[in-house]
Parts: C-alpha cells; structure tokens; sequence
C-alpha cells in the first residue's frame, strides 16, 4: 500500500494550520501515513534553518502575515501569540513515539499537540498537559511513565529526517517525492493520483 511519511515538528504553527487534511487525503486515497515527529532545532541546525527569534525583523513579519492568511483560509482557531512559544517540543514528540511504539493511533495525538500550543494556549512541554491531551484522546496516560525510552528514537527519526533531505515541517514524502508545507497538501494528492 502507499504510504505518506509525515515528518513534523508539534510545535510548528504551518504544521497546525494544516489541521487534519492529511489525514482526510489519506482515507480519501486509500493510502496509509507513518507519522515521524522531529527535533525541529536539530534540523534546522542541520540544513541553514534559524529559529524564529533569530530571523531578521523582514522575515518575522512576513510569517505573521503569512500566518494570517492561512488561519484566514482555513477558519481554524489560532492565538498568533501564543503565551507558550517558542516551546521545547522534546516531551510531545516523545510521547508519540512512544505511543506508536506501543500500538496506538496517533493522529488526534498529534492534533491535539498542536493545538494546545496554537489554539488552547498550553504549554506543551508540561508533563500535566501531556496528560490532559492523552486522556482528551483516550490514551493511557501512563505512557508518560516511559517518555525516556523515546529518547534514542526521537534522535534517530531527527537524524533520518535530516538524511532524507527534510528541512522544515510540515514536510511530506512519497517514495523520493518531497513536498515542504502545509500549501502542497495537494501536490502531495497530485502526485499520489498519478501514482495509483
């Protein structure tokens, strides 16, 4: 079967506004999608990113506006300060590791992720957040208790997203296809057409 590798950072606002039209393609198409958190730090460390602080005040304020747009298009709620950003991403992209890990779906895990940050004004490096959003989606909140077992994990999929030419998030692959933002959902379906 297809398969959409989804690389993405849960702290991402691009990532967010996507909301959850991957998944909707997904089932659309028939095709399946392997969900691969990352440090977006590393990566941009990697290949010539600069955290958001660090870019130039042009750049900054053109990522506002974009942001506006977006949000504008798609109607999703969205705080465009949130009171917790930037956010440490390390503890969520654990904790859906390690939900894969043990068997769990974690589409709704990785939505509500982003959400907390972009619309509810969470802080999801807080480990008592990551437990309402496990028991908002119906996950044992126990998988807390093992976040440090994703620990290698979390480098070896950092490390495989920077190997495998990814450099911002959302970032989709199809075989070799690489698509970069949440603006190329339907090159993605473009490309996964002409395919089946």
């Amino acid at each position: 079967m297809t398969q959409i590798e989804y690389y993405f950072s849960p702290v991402s606002p691009f990532t967010y506004l996507a909301g959850d039209r991957l998944e909707q393609l997904a089932t659309e198409l028939g095709v399946t999608i392997e969900y691969h958190p990352f440090d977006i730090g590393a990566v941009f460390a990697a290949t010539g990113g600069v955290p958001v602080g660090q870019r130039s005040p042009q750049r900054q304020a053109y990522r506002l506006q974009e942001l506006q747009r977006i949000q504008a298009k798609t109607g999703l709620p969205f705080q465009l300060h949130p009171a917790y950003f930037p956010v440490d991403g390390t503890a969520a992209c654990q904790l859906i590791l390690e939900a894969k890990a043990h068997g769990h779906p974690v589409a709704r895990l990785v939505q509500a992720c982003l959400r907390a940050v972009w619309a509810e004004d969470q802080n999801l490096a807080d480990h008592a957040v990551l437990a309402q959003l496990l028991a908002q989606v119906q996950l044992p909140t126990t998988l807390l208790e093992t976040l440090e077992n994703a620990r290698d994990a979390l480098v070896s999929e950092t490390e495989e997203a920077i190997a495998r030419g990814v450099f911002g998030s959302p970032f989709y692959l199809v075989g070799d296809a690489r698509f970069w933002g949440q603006d190329r959902l339907e090159d993605v379906r473009a490309h996964l057409l002409a395919q089946l």
